[in-house]
């Protein structure tokens, strides 16, 4: 009993004690900065953030558009990447390889038909099987010239830049043709003209390009890639060449589509 008195006074006792206050204050922590205003930044990193951004934005924009382009389309035309070029002879595939009545006329002023030349007769090694098959080189000004060495008029500015290339004309015949190439695939693919023309020459029905005036064989083949050369008077891309394209002929035509047919 004695017990429960002391523990029921010690408590009352306790519960009339109060804390004293305390008369110190804390200092109030400083507001968070509400712009950039109130960062205390360089001068000099204060104006190049915006111009920073705005090139970082540009940079990004660029890589977009040409990867875009690269899937779906042409390449855009910069870093070298156009449709075509303007060559150093002004050679008219209408005359050579067209089998159709031109606005050009002859010498004695007769209305030209074109010669129907198939494409194969000037790249000759897109029928080969070997690497050089790879490219349709354009040949030789002496191959050229085996024709306009007499063919053509001698005041033709452009045939004299041939027969002066092929020593025909001038002093030392060493002026070199540099033409501009126009259609290009990656480094990394190698595409082999003829498998391709053989298949399609077989079978005419795979043929997707414009054929009107161009002469059957595989100038009419060239027409699904290259479009209808026969009527260009200047060479130009009208195929985007990428790889979706060549993998859904592929799949048309069931050809192998593993990446050892053409990255190897």
């Amino acid at each position: 009993m004695d017990l429960e008195n002391k523990n029921k006074d010690h408590k009352s006792k306790l519960g009339n004690f109060k804390l004293p206050k305390l008369p110190i204050k804390l200092p109030k922590p400083p507001p968070p900065p509400t712009h950039l205003g109130d960062v205390e930044l360089p001068k000099t990193l204060m104006y190049l953030l915006p111009v920073g951004g705005l090139f970082t934005l540009a940079f990004v924009g660029a890589i977009a558009a040409f990867v875009i382009t690269a899937w779906w389309g042409q390449p855009i035309p910069v870093l070298g990447f156009e449709q075509t070029f303007d060559q150093p002879i002004n050679f008219p595939h209408t005359v050579h390889a067209s089998t159709k009545q031109l606005d050009y006329k002859d010498a004695d002023g007769n209305t030209m038909m074109g010669l129907g030349t198939d494409c194969t007769f000037c790249h000759r090694t897109v029928n080969k099987t070997t690497a050089a098959g790879a490219n349709a080189y354009i040949p030789p000004v002496n191959f050229c010239a085996n024709c306009h060495g007499v063919i053509g008029t001698e005041d033709n500015s452009q045939l004299n830049i041939l027969r002066d290339a092929a020593g025909i004309i001038g002093e030392d015949g060493t002026s070199p043709i540099n033409w501009r190439r126009v259609h290009r695939l990656p480094d990394h693919v190698r595409f082999v003209h003829e498998p391709h023309i053989r298949y399609l020459s077989a079978n005419p029905e795979h043929i997707k390009g414009e054929t009107d005036g161009v002469s059957t064989g595989p100038s009419a083949v060239c027409s699904t890639c290259h479009g209808n050369v026969a009527s260009m008077e200047k060479v130009y891309q009208v195929e985007p060449l990428k790889m979706r394209q060549c993998v859904d002929c592929h799949r048309d035509n069931e050809a192998p589509t593993d990446c050892a047919t053409c990255h190897h």
